[in-house]
């Protein structure tokens, strides 16, 4: 006898949304602290990161989602 072990379906874009939000999330201290040395770096990422995914006006997805993800420092 075997056992299946369920694991429910998600899809890129709802994997896409966790991810971003997680990753949201895990900065929020970091920028809080006003003389971190990477904090220029971090709310540029921040702001990468609520732009991402986007959808132009025919509802597609732009700025190479869901392939791409945005980095610290570009």
């Amino acid at each position: 006898m075997s056992f299946y072990k369920y694991q429910p379906y998600i899809c890129p874009v709802e994997s896409a949304y966790v991810w971003r939000n997680a990753e949201l999330a895990r900065t929020d201290i970091l920028v809080a602290t006003p003389d971190h040395p990477e904090r220029e770096n971090l709310l540029a990422y921040r702001t990468l990161l609520r732009d991402w995914p986007k959808q132009n006006d025919d509802g597609e997805y732009i700025n190479g989602f869901p392939t791409t993800r945005p980095v610290i420092g570009e």
